[in-house]
């Protein structure tokens, strides 16, 4: 008898567990009623919508997810070494030594999926609840659909095509095939263009972060340029810049007029920009903490390289390549010789012997003191260091800036569209250098003559330059160079960094290592390939 009873209890139990489980698996967290109770109000929508936007990439250290922090992931590019204490995937990428079961891989893929489901349960369910006005309702919708289009675009630029996920997948139906190149492709540009319809033209401050008409059209650019559909791009980046005035864009003016455009932009002063097409709220909030010289109490965790300051022009629009061996060899010793490179550089880098917040940056003092010398833990591995996002008036709160990060400038969608004028060979359209010398003019540069860029070699090598130098350390150069497929030429072999006076050459840092065959698209996680029997992983890998 008494083994009858223990039969019974055993039984109850293991019901009563498998229904726990069910309830759990109905829910967003194991904190949350049952979806049946919980989407009802619009404070309901409100707050699980916020919760997808939480994927958004940041700059440094971005939380809660550092694998999306892009101004890391530079580091992954010809223009930046990176070494932190924190994210040493990105230091041991470039040098050929990660696998499929790296962590930054796994991490990526894993939680893009996780805001891919929360997106899917959110259209779902939406229906339910209760908003006094229907359009803001379908706003809502509109802007799950089109952040979990946004989710797959980046799945798609790191790892190649993946799977493709539109609703809350049971354990039934957890094991996704792969989706082609043209499957993916099709799958975003069609969520994005559904969403459109729904979507504000522009929000008032507190919502500037929301998926606008424009944020659509602006990643709708940026697929099909990555795509090579440059009739697409060019469509979809001109529809951004005809109607900017709707949208609120435009590049952004410094309010005063002594104060460099594009310097301003990464302040404090430029928060709120018209720039900003996609925008995270305080997503460089250690950006002083994590980039200044330790000299400063920071930690130097980001080492712009040679290749990257040597691809500036001088102010008088030529590049030091131009300028013959004698002159060549002066601005590679000392850069910003005479102060005449474009502002850009000064902006963005900080320079050997540089006095920055009263400190002289001085790396190759051989003194046993100097707290900045090169190599050592916590200070530069080049010689130069990031001056992106670090705002002066952070040193008194390196660890609790408020400062956003720009995942999206309008600057981008201008080179964009001359990007894609130019690749489709419709290079001698005027709009190709209007638009380049729009990006230039504004940061103290030149106009570029239609007499010297007159033919697509000349403007390809133009546009890239251009760039490089503008988005330089913002964390969308790799994408560049896979859709140019230069990573052969520029992420293998020695990486030199300023110039060390103590032996009279370039100070080489590091050697890396890139395989053509696999090194273009990141490894499907190890994980990922041992759950999915339907996966099939990336060449090389």
């Amino acid at each position: 008898m008494k083994h009858k009873i223990y039969v019974v209890i055993i039984t109850i139990f293991c019901l009563s567990s498998i229904t726990s489980c069910k309830k759990y698996l109905e829910r967003d967290s194991p904190t949350a009623t049952t979806d049946d109770k919980f989407w009802k109000l619009e404070s309901d929508l409100r707050g699980n919508l916020g919760d997808i936007y939480g994927g958004m990439p940041g700059g440094i250290l971005n939380s809660p997810w550092p694998a999306n922090s892009w101004m890391h992931l530079e580091g992954l590019s010809d223009n930046l070494v990176f070494k932190g204490n924190y994210l040493g995937e990105i230091t041991a990428a470039p040098l050929g030594l990660t696998t499929s079961s790296t962590g930054i891989y796994d991490s990526y893929y894993r939680v893009s999926y996780a805001y891919i489901r929360k997106a899917s349960r959110f259209l779902e369910h939406y229906s339910t609840a209760y908003v006094q006005d229907p359009k803001i309702k379908e706003r809502y919708a509109a802007e799950a659909k089109s952040l979990r289009a946004f989710y797959h675009l980046f799945l798609w630029l790191y790892y190649g095509p993946v799977p493709i996920v539109k609703t809350s997948l049971s354990a039934e139906d957890a094991n996704p095939p792969r989706a082609s190149q043209a499957e993916i492709i099709k799958f975003i540009g069609d969520e994005l263009l559904e969403a459109i319809p729904n979507l504000a033209d522009s929000y008032n401050e507190d919502d500037n972060f929301r998926f606008s008409r424009g944020t659509c059209y602006s990643l709708l650019s940026i697929l099909y340029l990555n795509a090579k559909d440059y009739a697409k791009a060019a469509q979809y980046s001109k529809m951004v810049i005809d109607n900017k005035a709707i949208y609120g864009y435009d590049l952004h003016t410094a309010a005063n007029a002594g104060v460099n455009s594009y310097s301003d932009l990464f302040s404090y002063n430029g928060i709120i920009s018209k720039e900003r097409i996609m925008f995270k709220k305080g997503a460089n909030r250690e950006a002083f903490f994590r980039q200044a010289s330790r000299s400063l109490s920071g930690q130097a965790v980001s080492s712009p390289t040679a290749s990257f300051v040597n691809t500036f022009e001088t102010k008088q629009g030529k590049t030091i390549q131009e300028l013959g061996a004698d002159s060549l060899a002066i601005y590679m010793q000392t850069p910003t010789y005479h102060n005449n490179r474009d502002p850009r550089l000064g902006i963005s880098v900080l320079m050997p012997n540089e006095v920055f917040l009263g400190k002289t940056f001085n790396p190759f003092d051989p003194a046993g003191s100097n707290s900045d010398r090169i190599g050592q833990t916590f200070a530069t591995q080049t010689g130069y260091m990031s001056k992106k996002y670090v705002d002066p008036s952070d040193i008194s709160k390196p660890y609790s800036g408020t400062l956003g990060f720009f995942i999206i400038r309008y600057a981008e969608i201008l080179l964009n569209y001359s990007e894609a004028l130019i690749e489709s060979g419709d290079y001698q359209n005027p709009d190709v250098l209007t638009y380049i010398n729009q990006v230039r003019t504004r940061a103290g540069m030149p106009m570029a003559a239609a007499s010297q860029y007159n033919t697509q070699e000349k403007l390809r090598e133009l546009l890239r330059r251009e760039r490089r130098v503008e988005f330089g350390l913002e964390g969308k150069r790799i994408f560049d160079i896979r859709r140019w497929k230069i990573g052969e030429q520029v992420l293998n072999g020695p990486v030199y960094g300023a110039y060390d006076p103590n032996i009279n050459k370039p100070y080489l840092t590091e050697t890396r290592v890139f395989s053509a065959n696999k090194d273009y698209v990141w490894p499907i996680p190890l994980a990922e390939m041992n759950a999915n029997p339907n996966m099939v992983q990336n060449n090389g890998w």
